[in-house]
């Protein structure tokens, strides 16, 4: 039996409010797990926007994982949080929201008992991390124009009724906004400018439901990011045959441009609108973003030659260490 000396400790980040308030009636069972396992457990119950954040900050030299409860807004304050500390313990995730790109991306089940179950049979895995104007950190996506407000401007009570198609009525009502933004784009890649209607820099199979990328294309610890520029389109037609598009994952579109990049900027005429990771991070003029290559350490299933790998090994069960 392992002592109380011996037994690895783990602050569980929860936001209750997250999703349909799925955490309140799983949070014991999940707690249950890790203790049956040997894990020592403490609860952090958020209160407020930027309180994951704190929580993470302070508990990083204490604890020897985080674990995440709620949706990509809290595990972007819990990355953000480590990613103010020197030492960078690994992070759980436990997906509760309502959209939930990362965790889909990730393969993490949505089932809390389940999530919980592959953070105690998985590694942590080295994911890159965003740096979005050398301010704000972002584990998936920063974007502008079309629909980038939707995640943010949908009501909470609304998100928790009706779920993912909370998002799409919201991002139907915006449509009639869109407002084209004359933009200047440049990095080692490519260099362009004119006026387009969204801007995605992305680390993630998807992004908010819209769109899905093929799965050869994305790679989280490649250094690099997936940027979607969409170019204006002169007719409602046509904006209603790019949004086709994307939902069916045709990214052949002549006003469609897709790359990779580590290391980008955009320059705007007028300043704009941004969101990371769902949250709203500003109205910016210049924006850059840069790629943290294996910035963070995600539990996650590991590939399978990897899997193969371990279980040639003598230990049996991973050892969650920092």
């Amino acid at each position: 039996m392992m002592s109380i000396a011996e037994r690895k400790k783990v602050l569980f980040i929860v936001n209750p409010k997250s999703g349909k308030l799925i955490m309140k009636n799983h949070i014991f069972n999940v707690l249950q797990i890790f203790s049956d396992n040997g894990f020592e457990t403490t609860v952090y119950m958020t209160r407020c926007h930027g309180d994951a954040a704190e929580a993470a900050k302070a508990g990083a030299s204490k604890y020897d994982i985080i674990i995440s409860c709620g949706g990509d807004g809290t595990l972007n304050e819990v990355v953000s949080g480590i990613m103010l500390q020197e030492r960078r313990i690994p992070v759980g995730f436990i997906p509760a929201g309502t959209t939930n790109d990362l965790a889909e991306t990730l393969d993490i089940p949505k089932k809390p008992e389940e999530a919980a179950n592959v953070i105690l049979s998985s590694f942590p895995v080295p994911n890159d991390v965003g740096l979005f104007n050398n301010a704000k950190y972002f584990n998936y996506v920063a974007s502008c124009g079309a629909f980038t407000s939707t995640s943010y401007s949908t009501p909470q009570n609304m998100k928790n009724s009706l779920g993912h198609m909370a998002y799409v009525l919201e991002g139907i009502r915006t449509l009639n906004e869109i407002r084209p933004m004359r933009i200047s784009v440049s990095s080692n890649e490519i260099k362009t400018d004119g006026k387009f209607i969204f801007v995605s820099v992305t680390n993630s199979m998807s992004v908010g439901g819209i769109f899905k990328f093929n799965p050869k294309l994305v790679n989280l610890n490649d250094g690099t990011f997936e940027v979607m520029l969409i170019r204006s389109p002169q007719t409602p037609s046509e904006l209603m045959d790019i949004v086709y598009k994307l939902s069916n994952s045709q990214f052949d579109d002549d006003k469609i441009i897709l790359f990779k990049t580590s290391d980008i900027t955009f320059t705007f005429d007028e300043s704009t609108d941004w969101t990371v990771d769902g949250e709203y991070a500003g109205n910016e003029k210049t924006v850059n973003i840069k790629n943290i290559h294996n910035g963070i350490n995600i539990f996650r299933k590991p590939p399978a030659n990897r899997r193969k790998a371990q279980r040639s090994t003598k230990a049996e069960t991973p050892s969650h260490s920092s």
